[in-house]
């Protein structure tokens, strides 16, 4: 009596150790990418926390700025502010109103995001924008461009109205050299322009859940594989 080989061919085995190689560093590189988010989220609370810096003392780089809590005393400069379209909030369509602001002392602009309004039912009727002609201060959190709510784009633009903000386009459209950053206004003035930013989304649940389903598919091809090359192929025997 002579008993074939028991077990799976080579064919599947190979099949199987590429899927697992595959899964299981699809798995560790979204578990990367998770702990990565959460150190930029504890970096995030670390500089919220901070005090804020004074752009009139100094202007700190992007890397340096971002999510960093920052003030500034300076004059507005009212025809060079524009309007962020379709920003939505509770449901609700509206602008972003965006105003540079010469920083005392210097030469320099940074652009405030004042905060949201809502669209009228006639949208060829624009908010005003009022700000003070008098030297105001400011303070906001600094949002480095792609990193806050703030999307870079070239397109679409109308009068005042744009669809999104590209910081060298803005240079170039309104000559003013601005910095390379955005100031979300804080503040509780009652004037009808909500304030209420939304903390960035870092994704880190959503990697974490995606490196545990490439776990649960590379559990899947092993049980496959026990399960169909050796618990339910029997050996056959032969005499």
């Amino acid at each position: 009596m002579k008993s074939k080989t028991f077990g799976p061919g080579w064919v599947p085995t190979v099949v199987a150790l590429i899927g697992l190689a595959l899964t299981l560093s699809a798995s560790y590189w979204q578990f990367g990418r998770a702990a990565s988010k959460a150190e930029s989220r504890q970096q995030y609370l670390a500089r919220q926390a901070m005090a804020p810096h004074d752009l009139n003392d100094s202007v700190p780089d992007n890397d340096a700025v971002a999510y960093r809590k920052v003030r500034v005393t300076g004059n507005y400069v009212q025809d060079k502010a524009i309007l962020l379209d379709n920003r939505i909030r509770a449901g609700a369509a509206g602008y972003e109103i965006v105003v540079p602001l010469q920083i005392s002392g210097t030469s320099r602009f940074v652009l405030i995001n004042r905060g949201w309004v809502a669209a009228g039912h006639d949208r060829t009727v624009l908010p005003a924008i009022n700000v003070p002609n008098a030297k105001v201060p400011v303070t906001g959190t600094a949002v480095a461009p792609g990193r806050g709510a703030l999307e870079l784009s070239e397109h679409t633009i109308e009068g005042q109205v744009w669809q999104n903000l590209d910081l060298a386009h803005y240079r170039d459209r309104q000559q003013l050299d601005v910095l390379d950053f955005v100031i979300q206004e804080e503040s509780d003035r009652d004037d009808g322009i909500r304030r209420d930013w939304a903390a960035p989304g870092f994704g880190i649940e959503t990697h974490q859940s995606y490196a545990v389903q490439w776990l649960l598919f590379a559990s899947l091809i092993v049980f496959f594989y026990i399960y169909y090359g050796f618990i339910r192929k029997k050996p056959e025997r032969q005499t």
